[in-house]
């Protein structure tokens, strides 16, 4: 069997209450793939971001980091 294949990036997860930071590894689970990417600036343009310029883009971070969303390291292993 051919080894995995390991990449490694970030996601951006969201705020978390004190109820949900116990199942906080289902709810990342569910909502982090969709902003997989190699770098901190793609995992937030996969967030959700419309923008087309350079100060949409930081207007778009700092709307959802004002919010309690935060970027964290992920790693995806794609097994054949």
């Amino acid at each position: 069997m051919a080894e995995p294949i390991i990449i490694d990036g970030f996601v951006i997860v969201p705020p978390l209450s004190p109820w949900d930071k116990e199942h906080h590894d289902k709810i990342w689970a569910m909502l982090a793939p969709n902003s997989f990417g190699r770098t901190e600036a793609e995992a937030w343009r996969r967030h959700h971001f419309r923008g087309t310029s350079p100060q949409d883009f930081s207007q778009h971070v700092q709307h959802w980091f004002a919010r309690g969303y935060r970027v964290k390291c992920a790693r995806m292993e794609i097994v054949p």
